[in-house]
């Protein structure tokens, strides 16, 4: 049955949504496709890096993604799709092929990385490599940032680090009841006291994030602030 949400973005989308399709696919691991879209849609567009776009599937209604980056000249944007379990996000992703259209609502504001000021130590999952990806693209002509990710498979996850030009970020290997909490928490506080002054940007999780901001303030961990935004939590589809 379709969700009240999908039943709105269907009668909705035609005034509200931009129209692309999508130009080129590529597998960048066995749970990760790099996808490029094209479209007059996509022009003219205020994109700030951080935003976020809804991608809205028929029936299902929206999934959320950060573009790895968008040519408002061109009218062309890119994603980087994480294809975990079996829900509708997922599978949109793994049939996904070039030539097939599809409705985005956005971009909006969700990180704004350009209010960051001085050094920034990032937290994340595999939803934020391409957070991530934009970070370092924004800091490129700087040293002053650095990432700790929790993730399910080390070494799939670094291969695309690394691709997305993030070799080197900390990984920590997920373990059962959540057992890696403590290595996180411990490479974030050791991350934070390299990085005096450090800006703290923690994404991905909700429960992870949660966590990890209880750890940090009865630790005491040193930092100059920080922007939080859960992109996933159990037992939801994902969050906004």
């Amino acid at each position: 049955m379709a969700s009240g949400q999908g039943i709105i973005g269907g009668l909705l989308g035609r005034l509200f949504f931009r129209e692309a399709t999508v130009e080129r696919v590529r597998e960048v691991s066995p749970h990760f496709r790099w996808v490029e879209w094209v479209g007059d849609g996509l022009r003219d567009v205020a994109w700030s890096p951080g935003d976020k776009v809804q991608v809205y599937l028929p029936g299902e209604g929206m999934r959320t993604y950060t573009p790895l980056g968008w040519d408002a000249a061109l009218g062309a944007t890119r994603f980087l799709v994480y294809l975990h379990g079996d829900g509708p996000g997922a599978a949109w992703g793994r049939a996904i092929k070039p030539g097939d259209r599809c409705q985005f609502f956005g971009p909006r504001g969700s990180i704004d990385l350009k209010s960051l000021r001085g050094p920034v130590v990032l937290f994340g999952d595999e939803t934020s490599f391409a957070v991530a990806h934009t970070l370092r693209n924004l800091r490129a002509s700087t040293a002053d940032v650095e990432y700790v990710f929790e993730v399910s498979a080390r070494a799939e996850s670094e291969s695309v680090l690394t691709e997305l030009g993030l070799a080197g970020a900390t990984v920590v290997e997920r373990q059962a009841a959540d057992a890696h909490a403590k290595e996180v928490a411990s490479r974030v506080r050791a991350t934070l006291e390299r990085r005096p002054g450090a800006q703290l940007v923690l994404t991905g999780r909700a429960r992870s994030i949660q966590a990890l901001r209880a750890t940090l303030r009865d630790s005491g961990a040193p930092h100059a602030g920080q922007k939080v935004k859960a992109y996933w939590a159990d037992g939801k589809r994902g969050l906004d």
